[in-house]
């Protein structure tokens, strides 16, 4: 097959899957929502604020690790080099997406004083912004020192992105560690 047609078949292909993101945009939203009932029900005995903040905050650690997951896999399948994989990467890519940008403002918006909200989104955009202008250079490096193989490249973004593991951890021992306060503070 012509390789003009290969690629019209794939960006057409990748163009199809976008349609079906609004499909998945809630999903995210319903996995917060169910585990932040389940936190609040086991909380509600306390019922003060700052605790059912933790409650909200313990619920993301699954949305985020979750995301983690799914962006581990979108760029492991984005790594193998037969193309119809890249199917399977397409729909990767548009579930990992929706629970990104989701995750990412549900987790601020739990987090944070509503009032930094608008700040910290801006700023977590500018900075994807400032990552996304690396393709260019990247692009460069693998065209250029690495003769048009990718494999370096791909093994570097699958670490990074594991390296991202750290963040949901890192919320549900703070999580825990809160929560074991408490308990010792309301115990004197």
């Amino acid at each position: 097959m012509e390789k003009r047609h290969v690629v019209s078949r794939f960006t057409n292909a990748f163009a199809f899957t976008q349609l079906f993101n609004i499909l998945c945009a809630p999903w995210n939203g319903l996995i917060l929502d169910r585990h932040k009932l389940m936190r609040r029900g086991l909380n509600a005995a306390s019922g003060s604020v700052s605790s059912q903040r933790l409650a909200d905050m313990q619920a993301t650690v699954l949305s985020l690790a979750l995301t983690v997951i799914l962006s581990a896999l979108f760029s492991l399948t984005a790594a193998i080099p037969v193309p119809e994989v890249q199917y399977l990467t397409f729909i990767l890519f548009m579930i990992m997406r929706s629970f990104l940008f989701g995750g990412l403002t549900a987790f601020i918006a739990i987090t944070f004083p509503p009032c930094h909200f608008g700040k910290l989104y801006g700023t977590t955009r500018a900075v994807a912004a400032i990552v996304s202008l690396l393709q260019y250079p990247l692009f460069i490096i693998v065209n250029g020192p690495l003769q048009g193989d990718p494999l370096y490249m791909n093994i570097a973004f699958i670490v990074l992105v594991s390296l991202a593991f750290v963040h949901p951890i890192n919320v549900y021992i703070y999580c825990q560690r809160a929560k074991q306060q408490r308990g010792v503070s309301n115990r004197v």
